[in-house]
């Protein structure tokens, strides 16, 4: 099956960019508002990526961050976008209700925790937060409230210790 996504300038990790993502996440908005389909979106943060680069060297926290866009990449589907906003990754999923956008949220969260990174021949642990948010219908009339709640979201978990998923609401 050929990816029809559109082509993306972030050649390394195979990601959008800030702007591009934020674009895209506006044009499926209204789009979604328009046709009456609901969009979710995943708000991910690799938990304690600060402390990975200063404990191992930057190499290591370069080595997470791609392995974790490899499979979010690899794990969400030709129409979905994923990006990054700032230290964090959106994966933004058109025609997607609240329960498929929780359980691709899981689904990811536990592969992260899978990840095969290794320091000294020694396996490191990497584990994520992740927020939920679905535009559902006429609730949203902005294209950055599905973004800020799903930050929301996000919130809670980060507040909780991380290493978890959490919806929006």
């Amino acid at each position: 099956m050929r990816d029809e996504r559109p082509t993306n300038s972030n050649a390394d990790t195979g990601l959008f960019s800030y702007t591009q993502i934020l674009h895209l996440l506006k044009i499926e908005f209204s789009r979604a508002r328009r046709y009456q389909y609901q969009l979710s979106c995943i708000l991910l943060e690799i938990d304690r990526l600060g402390a990975l680069g200063d404990l191992h060297g930057a190499d290591v926290r370069d080595k997470v961050e791609a392995s974790v866009a490899d499979l979010l990449n690899r794990h969400s589907r030709s129409c979905d976008f994923v990006g990054r906003l700032g230290e964090r990754f959106v994966v933004v999923l058109p025609h997607t209700d609240v329960k498929g956008a929780q359980l691709l949220a899981q689904r990811l969260h536990d592969r992260i925790a899978e990840l095969d990174v290794r320091v000294d021949d020694r396996q490191l642990r990497v584990s994520a937060s992740v927020g939920v948010s679905t535009q559902d219908g006429d609730e949203s009339i902005f294209f950055d409230t599905v973004l800020k709640q799903a930050e929301a979201a996000l919130g809670t978990v980060l507040s909780r210790g991380g290493d978890s998923v959490a919806l929006a609401g």
